[in-house]
């Protein structure tokens, strides 16, 4: 029988991580996974690896596929994107513009984008997103009016709001000065 020679992954540290991250106790983590927290306490200090099955069942219950618990513990060199390498979007009848600030995370189901409107525009009223998504914009410059299903909210510099898939978005700027902000799309839990 022919060996492996791929590499272990930490998968104990990456567990605990994961754990702590996401503010769960042991116990917490045995009953989202149903794994025992025996079980659990001795796969974060690499006493034992789980079977596939239990891995899959921790991996779930953290939120990730088993291949991402798999494949954290490794670290990646930085990416680095320069202002001018950005994907950029500009309508040309409004001028509202929307940059990809890290496409690196898409694989991670995260989106980071911002959006700079000019004075007294809007970028259109949006669908509603999918199940599961969920949305956070915080403003860096001017003033943003955010609709969310038809209510307003105006946002200024350091505001933010954190909206579900249930609401039409628009976003406006009823200031006579350009506004900036970033939003963060959080796929991973979208249906």
């Amino acid at each position: 029988m022919k060996r492996s020679t791929s590499r272990e992954p930490d998968l104990g540290a990456t567990v605990r991580r994961r754990r702590l991250a996401l503010g769960l106790s042991l116990d917490g983590l045995a009953e989202a996974s149903g794994v025992s927290a025996a079980m659990l306490s001795e796969v974060e200090r690499s006493v034992k690896n789980p079977t596939v099955k239990l891995a899959y069942q921790i991996a779930r219950a953290l939120g990730c596929s088993l291949t991402e618990l798999l494949d954290e513990g490794e670290a990646k060199p930085p990416v680095v994107v320069r202002a001018g390498e950005r994907l950029a979007l500009v309508d040309p009848e409004s001028g509202v513009e929307r940059h990809s600030l890290s496409p690196e995370m898409l694989r991670r189901g995260l989106e980071l984008v911002s959006y700079t409107l000019p004075p007294r525009t809007t970028a259109g009223e949006m669908a509603p997103n999918r199940a599961g998504l969920l949305e956070h914009v915080t403003v860096v410059s001017g003033t943003l009016t955010i609709v969310l299903g038809g209510a307003r909210h105006v946002l200024e510099p350091g505001d933010g709001v954190t909206y579900g898939p249930q609401v039409t978005v628009e976003y406006r700027n009823d200031a006579r000065k350009p506004c900036t902000f970033v939003l963060l799309s959080d796929s991973t839990r979208a249906v």
